[in-house]
């Protein structure tokens, strides 16, 4: 093999390397992440404003499986629809797990206004190929009939979602643990929702926070709380702290993981400092549960 020969033999090895690298590059980005462990979105949401895609780059790499978007009143979210945020996070080995929906409702004698919300909500949730559709805040209620009200709207919409084709669920902030006619709200609702059409999402900090106790509701309230939001308070401190540094009882918790009928496991940090640090602290501690395994 003469010199030409030999540097031309050798530019065809060198590009086809470059390309089966290249290739194995693609099919490394598309590979889902392993474990169950989601995250929601805003717990990032400074972040995203800076540099959206190398933001949601660093939860993949962190290894989280999921994310799960807020907002979306409208198929918006920093710029990008439901369907073109689930391709860009399936092209990072993640899948959307549903979202948060900031609604204002209204439970007072609603409109068709409402019902044709919840409609174009399930519609977008389903484009990015989402599961769950979650109420993140909860009307003002001051007496038994404004839960009654709730109640009825709540079961509405979970009709509606089912019909196109995702679940309704409720997340809880402290609010929830207070009492109207010696009930706690939370209770209530659980109580006198529609075990078929509404679901909730109980975020662990903000229960302990709020002073409920989070192993005695999942014991009491098997399969109606299939979504978690993991998330730590320090009741000493009265700080939001990073997962496994707070009150929450974890491994009592995982430990009922599978009898309270646990599907969705999603982190919400809500700490300051360096957030992707916290949420790599947050991912490295729940790996460690069984649960969490594929």
């Amino acid at each position: 093999m003469n010199r030409r020969q030999f540097i031309s033999k050798s530019a065809v090895l060198l590009a086809a390397g470059s390309i089966a690298q290249s290739v194995t590059s693609c099919r490394s980005a598309a590979t889902p992440n392993k474990g169950r462990i989601g995250i929601q979105l805003y717990s990032i949401k400074d972040e995203l404003a800076k540099d959206f895609k190398g933001s949601l780059r660093k939860l993949s790499d962190i290894g989280y499986s999921m994310v799960e978007p807020y907002g979306f009143t409208t198929d918006n979210f920093f710029g990008h629809t439901m369907k073109e945020l689930s391709n860009m996070v399936k092209d990072m080995g993640m899948t959307i797990s549903g979202s948060h929906i900031w609604s204002s409702i209204t439970v007072k004698n609603p409109t068709e206004k409402e019902w044709d919300f919840w409609k174009n909500i399930a519609n977008i949730v389903v484009s990015g190929g989402g599961e769950w559709a979650v109420q993140s805040s909860l009307p003002e209620a001051e007496t038994t009939d404004d839960l009654k009200q709730i109640v009825s709207y709540f079961n509405r919409a979970g009709e509606i979602c089912r019909q196109g084709g995702v679940k309704f669920a409720f997340h809880n902030h402290t609010e929830v643990f207070s009492e109207i006619d010696g009930e706690m709200i939370l209770d209530y609702l659980v109580k006198n929702t529609d075990p078929n059409l509404v679901f909730f999402q109980l975020d662990l900090g903000h229960t302990v926070n709020g002073g409920g106790d989070c192993v005695s509701i999942l014991r009491n309230f098997p399969k109606r709380i299939p979504l978690w939001h993991a998330s730590d308070f320090d009741a000493e401190t009265r700080k939001y702290t990073d997962v496994g540094k707070g009150s929450v009882p974890y491994p009592t918790l995982f430990d009922i993981a599978e009898s309270s009928g646990l599907e969705q496991l999603i982190v919400e940090q809500e700490t300051e400092g360096d957030i992707f640090e916290s949420c790599k602290v947050d991912f490295d501690y729940l790996k460690q549960f069984k649960w969490t395994k594929v």
